[in-house]
């Protein structure tokens, strides 16, 4: 990993105060709605898997008990 260190942004690079924040709680609120996803969906999903993930095993133990 390379650590020399990077210059400093110009003011025309660095971000503005207010359009940083806005696209800051833009991000977290994308952020948290992946996190509220479809509960039932998730159990759905998550039973098939299982499912397809056990059936052709090598070996005769199950890879979700």
């Amino acid at each position: 990993m390379d650590m020399t260190p990077q210059p400093n942004p110009t003011a025309e690079e660095a971000p503005q105060g207010a359009n940083s924040q806005e696209q800051i709680q833009t991000t977290v609120r994308a952020l948290r709605a992946l996190l509220e996803g479809d509960e039932e969906e998730q159990r759905e999903t998550f039973a098939y898997l299982k499912q397809v993930l056990d059936e052709d095993r090598f070996s005769t133990r199950r890879l979700f008990p």
